[in-house]
Parts: C-alpha cells; structure tokens; sequence
C-alpha cells in the first residue's frame, strides 16, 4: 500500500495556505495584478508563536500539518480517537469527544480525518461558531466532513477569517459557487498531493 506516501506534500500545500491566509498575501497579489503598489495598513496580523492550530485526524497527513505547525511556533492540539503517543508532533491531544472544547480555542482548524460516518458533518454550523471569531480553516480532508453552507455563512460574516480548501462538496465545485469569490477562500482543485 502507498497510505501516507503523500502526506508531505498534501501537509506542505495545507501550510502553504495557512501561511498565505496567516498574512496579506492574497491583497497583495490583487494589488500585483493591477500594478498598484498598496502597503496594508491598519491592525497587523498576528505572530503565529501567539495561536493555536487543532488538528482533526493525526494520521499521516495530519501529523505532518502538526510537525510543521509547531516548527512555525503555533501551539497544536491534536483530535483523534487514540491517546497520545510517544513522538506525536502535538502540545496537546483529545479525543473527537472533546472537540466542542477545544475549537474556542483554535485560530486554524486543520481537517485531515477520513471521511466516515463518525466524521461526515462533524464541522457543523455549531461547531464553526465555536470557533474563535476570526478563526481559520484548512481543509485536506473531504468536503463532506464540513457544513460548507455554514462555512460560507461564517465567512460572510467574518466569524471565520479565511480557508483554505482542496476539497469541497460537490467536486468539481460549480462555477457559480461562492467559494470561488470570496476574497478570504483560497481553493485547490483536490490537487494538494501533486509532487514529482
């Protein structure tokens, strides 16, 4: 079996986007587009040694978003069903059962579980506003695992800052999705495990 042979690369994408959303990349390169030079000003963003990444599913993929979270200085907490083992890239691990405590906490949520019946939906609309307000998701693990109306919803609102997305429901995700619009929304086209 090949399980785990794209973990790196797939972790690395998820990390891309988090570093992306983690400050002005995305202004800056609508600025680029229109030759416009255009400092940002107003409230900076936050020193990611200052906030809090949960990771949902700490299989391969997973482990490696937290190995390279902490090597950022961000404090990780680990969600999976199994207790915390010795070399778990981790400050902290709890169960899927205490997830509601820990969202309040994360300023990035990071999706890497399977999608079974236990994970599909987990990310509900009542999850999502347990979130820190401004909170950002990474997801690399299957649309279906997150109420993406809700998200949608959220992002709207700004209660969440920003997601990065390599999957979604449905998938293609159809032109006239407003995903595709939003200026906080980074989307891969389910693509984050190409590597040479």
């Amino acid at each position: 079996t090949s399980s785990g042979s794209t973990a790196v690369p797939i972790a690395q994408t998820a990390i891309g986007g988090l570093l992306m959303l983690s400050r002005p990349f995305l202004a800056w390169a609508e600025s680029q587009r229109r030759s416009a030079w255009e400092p940002r000003e107003g409230r900076p963003p936050a020193d990611l040694a200052t906030e809090t990444l949960v990771v949902f599913g700490l299989g391969a993929i997973g482990r490696e978003i937290a190995r390279l979270g902490r090597a950022l200085g961000l404090h990780v907490i680990g969600v999976r069903r199994s207790p915390r083992a010795e070399g778990d890239p981790v400050d902290e691990m709890v169960t899927p059962a205490a997830l509601a405590e820990v969202l309040p906490r994360a300023n990035w949520l990071a999706l890497a579980c399977p999608l079974t019946d236990e994970t599909r939906g987990v990310i509900d609309a009542a999850a999502i506003a347990a979130l820190a307000e401004g909170a950002r998701i990474l997801n690399v693990a299957r649309g279906e695992v997150i109420d993406q109306e809700a998200m949608i919803a959220a992002l709207r609102a700004g209660h969440l800052g920003g997601a990065y997305l390599d999957v979604t429901t449905p998938e293609p995700l159809p032109p006239d999705s407003p995903l595709w619009t939003l200026p906080n929304v980074i989307i891969s086209p389910h693509n984050s495990a190409v590597a040479s």
